[in-house]
């Protein structure tokens, strides 16, 4: 009864609601979900009436078919999904309805219904394993097979039976599990490694359980590696051994390189993957033996890891014809990066080879990013793409709000359940283009959220939506730190924007707080110096004490490294005390020495903040 007459008022097209009309129905609203939540369900009829045009009255049919729906009947499930799709209610339902068809074995229903190419990896599964129950075995096998291969962790419980139908048709062989292990280890899940290894013979089981110590204890696990006799298998997990004893402690991962040697054959192969990830670490260290260990291993046997630090210490020293062996040693993925493609131009400009060096320039200077900017700069150019006026979206943004997902984002916002708006917002962007993504951010924007506008945008991965990209958000508060603090105010957003993305409540994993991401323990040493009261974290986030003592903190960096703004904005991030250890010898330009920091974090923030600063210079 109740499933019925929410079926009958479930609106497929949202009708314009007068202010009072919609107060009401958000009250009636919250009501309903809390009876819903408490097993209500009579008090929830009453309702109903009311909400019948409401843009969320399709979470209340979504709550209440979650109630006993191994009741509902198919026609049910799927009349909802096909009334609501592609959105987060249907999603889940949809996996609970295949979950059925499955346990029916309706496996021509699931094939009816679940698209080739979903990207639900449960439901890959199941299409899979449906395609051999229909008789297509060997294509059902090859998709699960990929399907098998391809996890980047752990399958869900679901894809049990696909992988059963795998081992019992010889899918899988012992060479497939130990890769398949191997991926295992290195992610660390661990208890499904072991798993997998029941299907592998004595010998290579010992092997895993191996694997698995020099996983957990690198020196200890090759100690006992290094007894046995050499094999493919065992070189293997020495490789891994010894890079991951790299990856924690370079002078313990050398001794024991040391002596592996002395113990297996290595291929060529297998030794320029080892030395280039410990070449790789004492590049990291800003060590000239890092540089000429790189260049030592052969080319086709240097892993990019090798080019790319090969490339950073040969630019660091000023040694272009290196950096030009090194780029052209990358892979081609790697080398036609921005960033390689700046300083393949950089070293073709200092050895004096100006026309292709200019051509890459020009290339470049078309973006509005860190690499860009440097190009026009070495141009001497006016970055030209700050000019362009945005574009109009004023059409596509009128036709995003006829749209029940944003009606239900709307109202899910105005409720304060940000979660389930922004769930409903993120499912919503994977039906839309790229100029439909972007009319949502400058919608986002419009709503006054401009940090889901800028989260948007990084959808597109289109550096260039200046407008979207950098709102001009606390302008008057950061004017007025700045002056008073001597720094520049482009400088102050341009670390605000990196460091929060505007969002003032911002709280990161290390308890970092507010618009500029202080730490507790920072913000009170500056307060203290300021001669400001900071007691706890409600402090640190309001904007005005946030703003004040992030103000205060960076005018104290770029006093500290003498006007310097890529090594405070550095110190910033890092902390002061590493900045002065990752000085140079000599004097280099600053583009050379952000790209040498060893820290990929702190590497790509300087370069965000410095190219942030430079569109806030714009912008003010």
């Amino acid at each position: 009864m109740f499933s019925a007459v929410l079926l009958v008022f479930s609106p497929s097209v949202i009708a314009e609601t007068s202010a009072a009309v919609l107060e009401n129905q958000r009250s009636l609203f919250l009501k309903a979900e809390a009876y819903i939540a408490d097993d209500e369900l009579d008090k929830v009829r009453p309702l109903l009436a009311d909400l019948k045009d409401y843009p969320l009255y399709p979470w209340l049919e979504y709550e209440f078919l979650l109630e006993g729906i191994d009741k509902k009947s198919d026609k049910t499930l799927l009349e909802f999904v096909e009334r609501h799709p592609d959105s987060v209610m249907s999603d889940r339902i949809y996996l609970r309805w295949a979950q059925r068809m499955k346990r029916m074995n309706d496996w021509s229903a699931l094939l009816k219904f679940i698209p080739e190419q979903d990207g639900i990896v449960s439901l890959q599964c199941l299409r899979a394993e449906a395609l051999v129950m229909v008789g297509k075995v060997e294509k059902g096998l090859e998709q699960g097979k990929k399907i098998w291969a391809d996890a980047s962790s752990v399958l869900p419980d679901i894809c049990d039976a696909l992988v059963l139908k795998l081992q019992n048709n010889g899918m899988l062989s012992a060479d497939d599990y130990w890769s398949r292990i191997g991926q295992l280890i290195a992610g660390n899940h661990i208890t499904a490694a072991k798993v997998l290894a029941k299907n592998l013979d004595e010998d290579e089981r010992e092997l895993v359980k191996l694997w698995i110590k020099v996983r957990k204890n690198p020196k200890k696990g090759l100690k006992k590696a290094f007894k046995r006799d050499d094999s493919d298998k065992l070189r293997q997990i020495t490789v891994y051994g010894v890079k991951r004893a790299a990856d924690k402690k370079l002078s313990m991962a050398k001794p024991l390189w040391v002596e592996a040697q002395e113990k297996f054959d290595f291929t060529p192969a297998e030794h320029g993957d080892v030395e280039s990830t410990i070449g790789m670490w004492e590049a990291w260290r800003h060590s000239d033996k890092g540089l000429e260990r790189l260049k030592r291993i052969p080319v086709a046997h240097r892993s990019d890891v090798g080019n790319v630090w090969m490339a950073r210490m040969a630019l660091r020293t000023g040694q272009w014809t290196t950096l030009l062996e090194a780029l052209d040693a990358m892979s081609k993925e790697e080398s036609e990066r921005d960033i390689w493609q700046y300083w393949k131009a950089r070293a073709l400009n200092e050895l004096d080879r100006k026309s292709p060096a200019n051509a890459l320039f020009s290339e470049l200077a078309a973006n509005t990013t860190f690499y860009g900017f440097l190009s026009a700069d070495q141009l001497g150019q006016s970055y030209a793409r700050l000019k362009e006026p945005p574009p109009d979206r004023s059409a596509r943004i009128a036709d995003l709000k006829k749209m029940a997902a944003i009606q239900r984002w709307q109202e899910w916002m105005v409720l304060g359940k940000t979660k389930r708006a922004r769930e409903e917002w993120f499912r919503l962007l994977k039906t839309l283009d790229k100029e439909g993504i972007l009319a949502a951010a400058e919608l986002a924007t419009q709503s006054g959220d401009a940090n889901l506008a800028i989260w948007t945008v990084s959808r597109t991965r289109d550096w260039n939506v200046v407008d979207l990209r950098f709102p001009m958000l606390y302008t008057g508060l950061v004017h007025e730190n700045a002056r008073s603090q001597g720094v520049q105010p482009e400088w102050v957003l341009g670390v605000m924007r990196r460091e929060s993305a505007f969002k003032a409540d911002a709280e990161s994993h290390v308890k970092a707080l507010g618009l500029m991401q202080l730490m507790p323990a920072t913000a009170k040493a500056v307060g203290r110096k300021l001669g400001m009261k900071v007691s706890g974290k409600e402090d640190i986030l309001r904007p005005e004490t946030n703003v004040q003592l992030g103000s205060a903190y960076l005018s104290r960096m770029l006093g500290r490294f003498d006007g310097d703004y890529a090594k405070a904005t550095a110190a910033y991030n890092a902390g002061p005390q590493r900045i002065l250890k990752w000085a140079p010898d000599k004097t280099i330009a600053a583009d050379q020495w952000v790209e040498s920091i060893p820290f990929k974090e702190t590497r790509r923030y300087v370069r965000a903040v410095m190219a942030y600063t430079t569109i806030y210079d714009h912008k003010l």
